[in-house]
């Protein structure tokens, strides 16, 4: 072994075959540490060798995998640069008789993990961080990993990524896929997870390691749903959207405290509203708009005149699928540090139109745009709670008091980017985004309309926002 500095890692290959282990020695360079066989990758034989190890850095590696050239140096390298580090993945490939990929990961993302195992096969821990968080647990089966992630993150370890592929697995395999006997394990963790991270159901465990936990709603605080209107049939029609809008939210929602804070423009359809107050009852509050097309000033309008401590930015060309959509969207909204909370929209045709926000190279696109519904995503993002960048104002739920803390929506931007500009002033003041794939709604906004910006919007949002315009962080997936 060399002499040990700051970045000396030990690798633990616990129960690796005679050939993997080979391969894995013939990867690592001899200057960056030592490998350290171990019989099998029982969590007791595993936390013996880690109370032995001498360097700082060690990882436990169960899975045959190679390091990626130059990828040792690279590891050591960050813990230099960023000594606050105490845990460490990175991005892996994987080679198949088609040639090599790899699989791009999300940066620390504490509400995606309770939802799927992403770390990998190389999480690299300081020795004293991993040994104070009491290593691996016994009776965790192949979810011993995620086990230890969800200890690391609820424990406030400084998590970092990666984003190089390190090591190359020997096959594809899903991320965090688990065997049959690993299924109540993982359920078990998970359920520790919940219970000591603010509360959650374990509705289900996936083999595939996608995994269906959900946060719980607190209390039942008012919604106010403002939507923004102009309250009128479509052209040679007796239908409204803002009908069947409100329509289908009234009939499907199971979640009860909610009121609708309408800002309508003063040319609307009596027939239309005359509908809209029979279907809402006393739970509609109409708010007049007067002025030009603006939606960030109505949609502000409403904000004051709504007394939910929760508001509802939504479109009057909706249709809600998921009964209980308004608790999905809650449930992460009233998580401590959020911000945001969005959903899953698909046009009419059953195609994604919005899966969250991605901020990509100097320009933002709708994440999943067009894909088929059911489409799993890369690394199964579309089927997970995660956090994002930014999300729709088509259907956006937020604290009324960081609507108002952030400034509300910019009315210099009345059609375009106003919802970009709104995400990244909640992402500047500190707080999270989060997206649910569980409310699901149609939004019928046209693919084929005149979707031109002007020059002036472009002008705007990128005049304030042009170097936070490339985020890949929550979706490192080019465009």
């Amino acid at each position: 072994m060399p002499a040990v500095t700051p970045e000396t890692l030990t690798i633990l290959a616990a129960g690796l075959p005679d050939g993997a282990l080979a391969r894995l020695r013939d990867s690592f360079p001899a200057d960056a540490g030592e490998i350290v066989a171990l019989e099998s990758d029982d969590a007791s034989v595993v936390g013996a060798a880690i109370d032995l190890v001498s360097t700082p850095l060690v990882a436990v590696v169960s899975r045959p995998l190679v390091f990626a050239p130059g990828a040792a140096a690279d590891i050591a390298k960050t813990f230099i640069a960023h000594p606050e580090t105490e845990v460490l993945y990175t991005d892996e490939g994987f080679v198949t008789e088609a040639g090599r990929s790899d699989v791009l990961k999300p940066d620390p993302a504490p509400e995606r993990l309770r939802n799927q195992y992403f770390w990998g096969d190389l999480v690299v821990f300081r020795t004293g961080s991993l040994r104070r968080l009491g290593g691996p647990r016994e009776g965790f089966a192949d979810a011993t990993a995620y086990d230890l992630a969800l200890r690391a993150t609820r424990a406030g370890l400084s998590i970092r990524h990666l984003a190089t592929p390190a090591v190359v697995v020997d096959a594809e395999a899903k991320l965090g896929a688990l065997d049959e006997s690993s299924v109540e394990p993982a359920r078990r963790a998970l359920e520790q997870h919940l219970s000591a991270t603010g509360g959650g159901t374990v509705r289900s465990i996936g083999r595939d390691g996608v995994h269906d936990t959900v946060r719980p709603v607190q209390g039942e605080p008012l919604i106010s749903i403002v939507i923004p209107t102009r309250g009128q049939y479509l052209p040679g029609s007796t239908r409204s959207y803002l009908v069947d809008a409100i329509e289908s939210i009234v009939e499907r929602s199971t979640y009860g405290n909610y009121e609708f804070v309408v800002v309508v423009d003063d040319v609307a359809d009596a027939g239309v509203i005359d509908r809209v107050a029979e279907l809402a009852g006393d739970r509609l509050h109409l708010v007049t708009w007067t002025e030009s097309f603006n939606f960030s000033g109505k949609i502000n309008l409403g904000v004051l005149n709504a007394v939910g401590e929760y508001v509802l930015i939504l479109n009057d060309d909706v249709r809600v699928l998921t009964p209980d959509w308004l608790e999905a969207m809650l449930a992460l909204a009233q998580l401590p540090n959020a911000g945001m909370s969005g959903c899953m929209l698909y046009y009419e045709d059953d195609t994604i139109q919005h899966a969250g926000h991605h901020y990509w190279r100097g320009d933002t696109i709708h994440v999943g745009m067009n894909l088929p519904r059911g489409t799993a995503g890369p690394t199964d993002g579309y089927r997970v709670e995660r956090e994002v960048v930014g999300i729709t104002a088509a259907c956006a739920m937020m604290r009324r008091s960081v609507y108002l803390e952030v400034g509300g929506m910019t009315t210099l931007l009345p059609g375009a980017f106003n919802d970009v500009d709104l995400c990244l002033k909640v992402l500047q003041q500190g707080y999270d985004i989060l997206w649910t794939p569980h409310a699901e709604l149609y939004h019928y906004e046209s693919k084929t309309r005149d979707a031109r910006v002007r020059h002036y919007e472009v002008a705007t949002a990128w005049g304030r926002w042009e170097h936070r315009m490339h985020q890949p962080g929550y979706w490192p997936y080019p465009v």
